[in-house]
């Protein structure tokens, strides 16, 4: 029996020493003490500028428009004036007018350059012959504004139709054959239509028959044909250089003139300026008035 109990103090022992270990890995009196809690960061702030905005500044107008609205003082040196006013730009092709620019007025000798382009056109596409006298007949009708060259050129290759003709070309607005079959003058026509018909010749014409159609221009005599004075508007000897310009002027129908200045104000350069008018009786102020127009245009295309 003593045996036995001796057997069982290792046991009781051991039991002791187990409960003796646990107790103590519980306890860790060496651990360091739990961290603090961090104190929560302040809320962020994002400040917002108010949204800018950039105006670009308006561009500038196109010296074409420059150049017709710098007409407008001339148009009003007198009452009851109608001046129709178109500037082609030949770079961008661009027709720029004022408000009578579509309005139509009696040709007068600018009908000439209708029926001149009718003849070479045809002539190209192989319609009709020119003789070496018709082509004398172009360039009296052009340069000298021959009204007798003009009247064979109007007979010979079909009057009223060699205005039918372009403006169906061209596909012309205001343009129409007169009234009255032998009075070409009395053709109708607008500024638009005028320079449409230019950007016809420099740009479509066969070369030889747009070199013919301004050479004729450019070497228009201060005195035309019928002793009527053509230095006014774009051939005003003060500024005229090397313009290559049809000029036209008709009296006295309603008690007015039709007076015109249409062409290139430098027979190499860009623009083509076309100045349609119908004015009170009296050529001098008439031809005031379309010296100060076209000198305000070409100012303002000069930049």
């Amino acid at each position: 029996m003593i045996a036995g109990r001796a057997r069982r103090g290792p046991r009781l022992v051991a039991a002791a020493l187990v409960a003796a270990a646990l107790a103590g890995g519980c306890a860790r009196p060496d651990a360091p003490p739990p961290a603090a809690a961090s104190a929560p960061a302040p809320p962020s702030t994002t400040t917002t500028s108010p949204p800018t905005t950039t105006t670009s500044p308006a561009p500038a107008p196109s010296r074409a428009r420059a150049a017709v609205e710098a007409t407008a003082p001339a148009g009003r040196e007198r009452s009851n004036v109608t001046l129709g006013v178109a500037v082609l730009d030949r770079t961008t092709g661009e027709i720029t007018t004022n408000d009578e620019g579509d309005t139509p007025l009696r040709a007068a000798s600018v009908a000439k350059l209708f029926t001149v382009v009718d003849v070479l056109t045809r002539r190209a596409a192989g319609q009709v012959t020119v003789t070496p006298g018709d082509e004398q007949r172009i360039r009296r009708a052009l340069g000298p504004s021959d009204d007798e060259a003009m009247n064979g050129l109007w007979s010979r290759f079909g009057g009223p139709e060699t205005i039918q003709r372009v403006s169906a070309l061209l596909g012309l607005a205001h343009t129409s054959p007169p009234a009255r079959t032998g009075q070409w003058g009395e053709v109708e026509t607008s500024a638009r239509d005028v320079a449409t018909l230019y950007a016809f010749v420099t740009t479509r014409l066969a070369p030889a028959d747009r070199d013919l159609v301004l050479s004729s221009m450019k070497s228009a005599p201060a005195t035309a044909a019928d002793g009527f004075d053509q230095g006014f508007g774009l051939l005003d000897p003060a500024r005229r250089g090397t313009a290559a310009a049809k000029q036209g002027w008709l009296c006295c129908l309603e008690s007015s003139v039709d007076l015109h200045s249409t062409g290139l104000p430098d027979a190499d350069g860009r623009y083509v300026v076309v100045l349609l008018s119908n004015q009170p009786r009296g050529y001098g102020a008439a031809r005031t008035l379309l010296d100060d127009a076209a000198g305000a245009a070409r100012d303002a295309l000069a930049g």
